[in-house]
């Protein structure tokens, strides 16, 4: 498929969009829009902000940006203290839980007169469900992303595997790491991305959860906790090197490391820094058959302002980045996975890219099995990743027994938890 350019996707939302909406030419009305510029594409929210003033004549975007979800969050505390919250934010899906208990987001039930829209509006079921709280949804996912695996074909051709037979289990993964001759070794599992994100990732796709829906349990020393742990602790036995996560990226892409277990937000990235120099394939996570699920990393639209007339204008912008059409767009300039299935499946929006660009479409096919992230409850969750990601380091690095540090990480967590 051809990308498409910016000006005919902007005429095709015109035609499906701009007829459905009024004219706010009278109202000279603008929306303040709030995103973090390390992880949304600057061309692509320009470019976005045009075509939606385009169909909304009269409508101004105007734009604040900020280094990270972090300093999001904390202008987001700021601002509802004086009063000044966006209109709009793109915040991670990692906050969600805290825009939700801070009262900071406006509910899509406030926001759709008709609930029926969001069945016919082509966003995949589990779309949804990722920026969810109890039985709330508070934004509609933007650009999203999950934890996959990255891996040198050369490497893995070398060490006499087929790749038509790449491994799909943990066991057979780790049998193949042990293989792989390579200065970096032979696989390195990213186990410091924000929140924990990938062992929350490992805890799920084996069926398991971090705590009980309701936040009166946790879980993560059950079964499920435990047997990532032994997956850590093997993958630290197959000979992976102490290295922090930049320096295993510039390892992988480099040449000399044969597997990275990282985000799935950076397949574009790493194929234009490998350059050609060697076949770069990229495979599933794998997941338990029926029970397992993977959380989503990314983005929501969220409607933050306290005024109702404001709040519909609002919703129509994060209906509209979140079109077939603009999820196309976000699609084609970045390496995120869209929520929409309409964009995914059309032969005119994205069909024909995934097809041509394999690497891409492998996350997207485990988009059904994809959750919201999780977060802890209470205050202190920010010390509550600390204290996990420390005893992470303590199993991959073959540190500590893995049960043993599992019971002290059960026993810190629960006395941070509220009480």
């Amino acid at each position: 498929m051809k990308i498409h350019s910016v000006a005919l996707i902007a005429t095709v939302v015109t035609g499906i969009v701009g007829s459905l909406v009024p004219s706010y030419a009278q109202a000279d009305t603008s929306l303040n829009v709030l995103y973090s510029n390390a992880y949304v594409n600057k061309e692509l929210m320009d470019e976005i902000k045009s075509s939606f003033e385009a169909n909304h004549p009269g409508v101004e975007i105007k734009y604040d940006v900020v280094k990270n979800y972090t300093e999001m969050t904390q202008l987001m505390l700021r601002s509802a203290l004086t009063g000044s919250l966006p209109d709009v934010g793109f915040q991670g899906l990692s906050f969600v839980r805290l825009m939700a208990e801070r009262d900071l987001a406006v509910p899509i039930s406030n926001l759709v007169s008709d609930q029926s829209y969001l069945d016919t509006a082509g966003y995949s079921p589990s779309a949804l469900r990722m920026a969810t709280v109890g039985d709330e949804s508070y934004g509609i996912p933007f650009e999203i992303s999950i934890p996959t695996i990255y891996y040198n074909a050369d490497l893995v051709r070398q060490a006499g595997v087929d790749l038509e037979e790449f491994p799909e289990d943990w066991d057979g993964i780790i049998d193949l790491a042990k293989k792989i001759q390579a200065p970096s070794g032979g696989v390195y599992f990213d186990y410091l991305p924000t929140g924990n994100w990938t062992y929350i990732a490992l805890v799920q796709s084996l069926g398991g959860s971090m705590m009980s829906p309701d936040d009166s349990e946790l879980l993560f020393g059950a079964k499920e906790g435990r047997q990532a742990f032994d997956i850590l602790y093997a993958i630290g036995q197959s000979g992976m090197k102490d290295m922090t996560r930049d320096q295993a990226k510039q390892a992988f892409v480099g040449g000399s490391l044969g597997i990275l277990i990282t985000s799935s937000s950076d397949i574009t990235l790493y194929t234009d820094q490998v350059a050609g120099r060697f076949d770069l394939k990229v495979a599933p996570f794998p997941v338990a058959d029926d029970v397992g699920t993977l959380p989503a990393g990314g983005n929501a639209a969220m409607v933050h302002t306290r005024d109702p007339e404001k709040q519909q204008l609002a919703w129509e912008f994060v209906k509209f980045t979140t079109s077939p059409e603009m999820q196309t767009l976000m699609a084609t300039k970045t390496a995120y996975m869209p929520v929409s299935e309409t964009a995914i499946n059309d032969d005119d929006l994205l069909g024909q890219f995934y097809d041509e660009r394999p690497n891409l479409l492998v996350p997207v096919k485990q988009l059904p099995i994809v959750t919201g992230w999780f977060s802890f409850p209470g205050e202190n969750s920010m010390e509550i990743t600390k204290v996990i990601e420390d005893k992470l380091r303590d199993v991959i690095i073959l540190q500590k027994d893995p049960n043993a540090v599992m019971d002290a990480m059960v026993s810190e967590v629960s006395e941070l938890l509220p009480k």
